[in-house]
């Protein structure tokens, strides 16, 4: 009981201390040494996510950018799909910082109790599969123009379901512009290429389907600490290759992910996105062929809880539960029989991560989720067991 009234007190003292931070750096007088030395002492252990946002956000108030960064990258570190984190490493254009490289790579496999995502008048499909990805993120100066470039390059392999494997590559660099105290804007130009199925093409085994693409991408910054993180518009131009089944064409995508942190008691995260994609790029049914297009609302909930120190190999052990949900509304050009389809789609997810793996900058999580789709198209309902486990390297 000692043990737990203790980390009580601290958690507290974290979440007051940071609270005054905030307040700090939300005010014209910057946060003082000694608060942020305070503060520094008290997140040095505990690795809660909102403390750390704070503490660096505090940082990046005071003009220590480079300590910000750090701080900013232990968050994504401990959640590698952190948002905000991820959006104030790439809007940190503090003039004359050097060159920032960030290089993440990820590797695991899954067990799929039903990797087709088959519905129920068919018998699922188990599966074993592998996986790899590799990410480059790098902020630059030139003169006066700072330059953002990203790159991704992913593939895994299915034991059983070739039609399964997905490889792909996608790299897109462009200028950051600050617009004086309105937010910041970047502009980028981007390709990737995709391929899904087995490779190379013989008279058994075909591929499900082949495009490069070629982007123009707009990511639009608010100021402060603004619940929405971003606006995002991607316009590109999707080339079929050797498949009779799918077109070319133009697809448009806007999303504006909107993040809340403070929800609940326990560390966690509320990601709600909501998007508009519209894709002259797809499988045709009948004529005349039109563009489909249809509005989409994602929302995720995830909460680390701190478990365990020095155990299993691991500096520390996080509990993770999370919820994904999902809904895409089509219009009358939908995929599918109705010309009206809808998919609701839910993903519960429970896990464990440990940091600092086997003395190492290794961070592993075991995952389970069960990924259900409700669909008004019969054959889009599936459900799915998925154990997976993920090694994350960022260095």
């Amino acid at each position: 009981m000692k043990h737990v009234n203790s980390r009580v007190m601290c958690l507290m003292a974290i979440f007051v201390v940071g609270w005054v931070l905030r307040e700090e750096a939300r005010g014209d007088a910057p946060p003082t040494d000694d608060s942020l030395i305070l503060f520094e002492d008290l997140v040095r252990n505990p690795d809660d996510i909102r403390a750390n946002l704070a503490y660096a956000r505090a940082l990046e108030a005071a003009g220590r950018i480079e300590e910000a960064r750090r701080i900013y990258q232990k968050v994504l570190t401990l959640n590698p799909n952190d948002p905000s984190a991820a959006a104030a490493l790439a809007s940190l254009t503090q003039a004359g910082i050097p060159a920032q490289t960030d290089y993440t790579f990820r590797t695991g496999g899954a067990i799929e109790t039903n990797a087709a995502r088959r519905d129920s008048d068919f018998r699922p499909f188990f599966d074993t599969l592998g996986f790899a990805e590799f990410t480059v993120n790098d902020l630059r100066q030139f003169g006066d123009v700072k330059l953002q470039s990203n790159l991704d390059i992913f593939s895994n392999i299915h034991n059983r379901y070739s039609p399964g494997n997905v490889s792909y590559f996608a790299i897109n660099s462009g200028p950051l512009f600050d617009l004086q105290g309105q937010g910041k804007l970047r502009t980028a130009i981007g390709g990737e290429y995709v391929l899904q199925g087995p490779s190379p093409i013989d008279g058994h085994r075909t591929r499900q389907f082949e495009f490069d693409a070629g982007n123009v991408i707009f990511n639009y910054l608010p100021p402060g600490n603004a619940a929405l993180q971003s606006i995002n518009l991607l316009v590109g131009y999707n080339n079929f290759r050797e498949s009779a089944s799918f077109r070319s064409g133009p697809v448009i995508r806007l999303t504006a992910p909107i993040l809340e942190e403070d929800l609940l008691p326990a560390s966690s995260i509320l990601l709600i996105t909501p998007g508009y994609v519209l894709n002259g790029a797809r499988q045709p049914f009948g004529e005349p062929l039109q563009p489909a297009h249809y509005n989409e609302a994602n929302l995720d909930l995830i909460t680390f809880t701190p478990l365990a120190e020095n155990q299993l190999w691991s500096g520390r052990i996080l509990g993770i539960l999370g919820l994904f949900l999902s809904g895409d509304f089509y219009n009358s050009h939908s995929p599918g029989e109705s010309g009206a389809r809808r998919d609701f789609r839910i993903i519960p997810r429970v896990g464990v991560r440990l940091l600092n793996f086997a003395h190492t900058p290794l961070q592993l999580d075991l995952d389970y989720r069960y990924d259900r789709n409700f669909s008004t198209e019969f054959v889009e309902s599936y459900n799915d067991n998925i154990f997976s486990l993920t090694l994350t390297y960022r260095f």
